[in-house]
């Protein structure tokens, strides 16, 4: 069966080619086959996600769990400061955790995003032409998004390390 026969006929599209064309403008480009054969299966390992976590999560514009992880990070590691452990292992855990739950799910998570995305603009009330054209500016890749992350990540080391020397 070759690949546009397996899309047509996957759980994911139902058969619309319309839906699966929504899809690749969301996805990009350079990554529709790779993601869409990904979303073929019900989970599958993403080395990209597991390796560079929440900067993978905003360079593919999935920015509200870059926030919560990071404040859910800082917020743990507060916790931990107020106890009075000494919260290394404790945050490296987390990280390792973090990394791979999302090597193991950012397959899913992804195209869950991209669902949600989709069904978001197919209620718009505009062409078909527009919708297309939001879903590419709404997806793909952005280097703006993986900047958040890295800032985002830089002001949780700053806070953390400031509420460390200020209460240890």
């Amino acid at each position: 069966m070759d690949i546009q026969t397996n899309y047509a006929n996957s759980k994911l599209f139902d058969g619309q080619l319309a839906e699966k064309e929504k899809f690749e403008a969301f996805v990009g480009e350079k990554k529709k086959d790779f993601y869409l054969r990904k979303w073929q299966k019900d989970n599958s390992w993403n080395w990209a996600a597991c390796l560079l976590t929440i900067f993978w999560l905003g360079y593919r514009k999935m920015l509200k769990p870059v926030v919560y992880i990071i404040l859910g990070f800082l917020a743990i590691d507060i916790i931990i400061l107020f106890i009075g452990f000494d919260g290394a292992a404790i945050s490296r855990g987390l990280g390792y955790g973090l990394a791979g739950a999302l090597g193991i799910t950012g397959n899913m998570f992804y195209r869950k995003h991209a669902e949600k995305q989709v069904q978001e603009v197919n209620q718009l009330s505009v062409s078909d032409e527009e919708k297309m054209h939001e879903l590419r500016k709404r997806g793909g890749t952005s280097g703006k998004g993986a900047f958040f992350a890295v800032l985002m990540f830089l002001g949780y080391l700053a806070i953390t390390i400031g509420l460390t020397l200020t209460f240890a």
